[in-house]
């Protein structure tokens, strides 16, 4: 037996509640027929049996399968998109710190350029004046950046020390600035009421020396929880998310946590990979804690700190165990439907082998058999042994026909195969004297541009050609010569002809070109003949054919129609002419520049190398040169998702080439389809760019637009281009002007503060940098339809 002891066991047991539970119950009700009936046969017959486990099989673990892969790229997209938000996010908050570390660089700028800021931070001997002058400098100032916790003025010259907020003296201020002369330090501090502060300091010396200890410096605060309620605001979506900022050191700058202020993280495995890792941005899955987390980062662009959220990685996605319920679901839903399908496509292809059995199962052997052995396939080779015996002892009759062994005989001649052939030597000697000569020739007829011929007719109606071409050469020739046809196959058709004299007579020419004639007009093909050397007898016919086919190579050089001989085929010496690698070296710079009257002077310089070569170097130099090219640029198939089958066609393509102008356009499409591959990805490089400088121009106004002197010439030197081309690039890629994009964007933030505000018609004008009224009114009508008291009247009154 050749089933393992779990099948038998497993068959043995449905055999059982087949026949004592589940066919008394199915016989009661004709519905249980066609079940029945399917359960009797597997349990009957080895091969139907062996179907449905097989289709059932197979059923169960494509359907898991797909599920499964299904389920992991759903659960790996989800993850993609959380790790982009929170990239975007973070990318947010650093832009932020950016604008901070901005307006301390303004603050500083302001400051250096005071006289009683300079006054004091050089007074060599206390000054109460410019002590309190340089106070309120600070306090006016404080005023235009709100969200600057404290500024403060150290003079060490004379130990004097004012900010605005009444915080205590740090006296570790001078030695942290020794050798810089601006710097960033997380510290805590107090206000003179004892209240404790989380402060991210910003230090300016004006000027440092080496030799000298500093005479002044300004400290610029920065109350940590700004940092941390950015971020939180931002983030406020994501309730499960840690998040926290640290610089180049891994020392805690702000974290969700304030109890980790100024703590030191750089011993963490996911801090010290973020440390460590060169790029701007980037995510990873790492274990925290024992808890599988998605980590994001961020690095500021202007400052050295990174910007962290952690996340748990199984909350990412809210429905991840309905998704899982469901798919689990689905996947028995379709694996039952699985099985049925399964029973229903081994019926229908059992059907035929089932019918057969009816009815060469005359002698009932397949019900005399018990349960699980009846084999299908031996009960079908019993019955057609006798039939198979039958037709051998008729084949013998068959080869009997004289016409068809002798074609059999002469094609086993030309292929050197006669021993294959069992045939008496009488009839041998028969066939030969039919070729009595005195000079045997074989001509040999190739159907040109083959592969297009094999495409535009089937089967049947190319062996109907391949026969007429036989019938016509055979009619023109036998006028004046005796051919008889030898071989017929593929694109060939070969035939076999006596004549006088050994050497070619004009008049066969002329008949040759009559046969291309009548096959050019009757049947549209091209037709290329090669004339073997002649033989004086039938055994030496072998060689006749070998010479017609090799000098059917010429066809490479003089193209489709041509008709060669020993006399007019190349008879090119073997040369020793390296590959031309300087051609290739050319040709390959062309199409990198995508010069393409370039790349055809060098395709051209190829082909002259090759009609210069024997007809193995031609098509080995073709082979050289396609590899070359696709080697070259096969990186295109992975960078810009192009087919690799598009380029690696080329190289199956060359065996298919019978001219040298077939190997030309070869050469040209090759290069053609990667020069166009080339140009698109630069258009598309272009397009991006653009769309960027737009993108940030849109950004801009959208910041922007309640001041009243924006303008394109302001966006144009923002983006760094000229105004012109700005213009004509922003109409190009929006559609509409600078200028009504503007107005846009004003006229819609004015419909949100007539709506929630309170504000007149002449205050919202001004808000969003339209500072005439009746001209405000005429662009709001002009786009609305209303005018703006009206729009501000319906907009209360839907709110009552």
């Amino acid at each position: 037996m050749d089933r393992t002891i779990d099948e038998s066991a497993f068959l043995l047991y449905i055999c059982y509640m087949h026949k004592n539970w589940l066919i008394p119950r199915l016989a009661r009700s004709e519905k249980g027929t066609f079940i029945m009936t399917l359960f009797r046969r597997i349990l009957q017959y080895r091969v139907y049996r062996r179907l449905v486990l097989s289709y059932l099989l197979l059923s169960i673990v494509t359907i898991a399968l797909l599920t499964s892969i299904l389920y992991a790229m759903f659960s790996s997209r989800a993850v993609d998109e959380v790790d982009s938000s929170s990239k975007q996010m973070l990318a947010q908050v650093s832009y932020t710190s950016n604008v901070v570390y901005d307006q301390v660089t303004d603050i500083t700028s302001q400051l250096l350029s005071d006289n009683e800021i300079i006054s004091f931070l050089y007074a060599k001997e206390d000054n109460k004046k410019t002590n309190y002058t340089a106070y309120l400098f600070l306090n006016r100032l404080q005023g235009i950046y709100p969200f600057i916790k404290n500024i403060g003025l150290y003079n060490f010259t004379t130990g004097e020390y004012i900010d605005f907020l009444g915080l205590t003296p740090d006296p570790n201020i001078l030695k942290q600035l020794e050798g810089n002369s601006i710097g960033f330090i997380p510290r805590h501090g107090e206000t003179v009421t004892k209240a404790p502060l989380r402060l991210l300091t910003f230090r300016i010396t004006p000027e440092i020396s080496f030799a000298d200890k500093p005479k002044g410096a300004i400290v610029v605060d920065l109350d940590e929880a700004y940092i941390r309620n950015t971020m939180q605001g931002i983030s406020a979506s994501t309730h499960d998310a840690l998040t926290l900022v640290m610089d180049a050191k891994g020392t805690i700058i702000s974290h969700s946590d304030p109890q980790h202020f100024m703590e030191n993280f750089s011993g963490k495995p996911y801090i010290h990979r973020i440390l460590s890792d060169q790029k701007q941005s980037g995510g990873f899955v790492e274990k925290i804690e024992g808890q599988k987390q998605l980590v994001t980062y961020v690095k500021s662009a202007n400052l050295d700190w990174f910007f962290v959220t952690v996340r748990p990685y199984g909350e990412m996605i809210s429905n991840i165990e309905e998704l899982r319920n469901w798919t689990i679901l689905i996947a028995v839903l379709l694996i039952i439907a699985g099985a049925a399908f399964s029973l229903l496509i081994t019926g229908n292809m059992y059907n035929p082998v089932k019918a057969l059995l009816d009815k060469v199962n005359t002698t009932g052997a397949a019900a005399a058999k018990p349960p699980l052995r009846v084999d299908e396939y031996e009960l079908l080779t019993d019955a057609f042994t006798n039939t198979i015996e039958t037709a051998k002892s008729m084949e013998y009759t068959i080869q009997t026909s004289s016409q068809a062994l002798k074609d059999s005989y002469i094609a086993h001649l030309l292929s050197g195969n006669t021993k294959q052939l069992a045939v008496s030597a009488e009839m041998k000697r028969e066939w030969e004297s039919r070729f009595c000569g005195p000079f045997l020739t074989v001509i040999l007829f190739k159907i040109d541009s083959y592969l297009t011929f094999h495409e535009q007719h089937n089967a049947m109606d190319r062996g109907l050609i391949r026969f007429a071409i036989g019938n016509i050469a055979g009619e023109l020739l036998g006028k004046q010569y005796r051919a008889d046809p030898a071989n017929i196959d593929g694109d060939e058709v070969t035939l076999i002809l006596q004549t006088d004299s050994p050497d070619i007579e004009d008049q066969l020419v002329l008949i040759f070109g009559e046969i291309q004639d009548a096959l050019r007009r009757y049947y549209a093909i091209s037709l290329s003949i090669s004339i073997g050397d002649s033989c004086a007898s039938l055994s030496e016919i072998r060689h006749s054919y070998e010479t017609a086919r090799t000098y059917m190579t010429s066809r490479l050089f003089l193209g489709h129609g041509c008709m060669v001989d020993a006399k007019s085929a190349q008879k090119q010496a073997e040369r020793q002419d390296r590959y031309p690698t300087h051609i290739e070296k050319r040709l390959l710079d062309s199409l990198k520049q995508s010069q393409s009257a370039k790349m055809k002077r060098e395709i051209e310089s190829f082909l002259e190398v090759l009609r210069g070569c024997t007809y193995s170097s031609a098509m080995q130099y073709t082979h050289f040169i396609v590899l070359g090219v696709i080697k070259e640029f096969e990186y295109v198939t992975e960078w810009w998702n192009v087919d690799a089958e598009q380029l690696y066609r080329a190289t199956r393509q060359i065996q298919t080439m019978e001219t040298i102008g077939d190997i030309e356009r070869l050469l040209l499409s090759l290069c053609q389809q990667i020069v166009e591959i080339l140009e698109e990805n630069k258009k598309n490089t272009y397009v991006v760019k653009n769309a960027k400088i737009i993108e940030a121009i849109q950004q801009f106004v959208q910041e922007r637009y309640a001041e009243h002197g924006l303008s394109l010439e302001a966006a144009a030197d923002y983006v760094g281009f000229s105004t012109g081309y700005i213009g004509k690039l922003f109409k190009n890629m929006t559609g509409t002007t600078f200028n009504d994009y503007v107005t846009h964007i004003r006229l819609e933030q004015a419909k949100v503060l007539l709506a929630t505000t309170s504000d007149t018609i002449a205050g919202v004008g001004e808000a969003v940098g339209v500072y005439n009224v009746s001209y405000f009114t005429t662009l709001f009508k002009k786009k609305y339809g209303i005018t703006p008291s009206v729009y501000k009247e319906q907009a209360s009154n839907v709110g009552a």
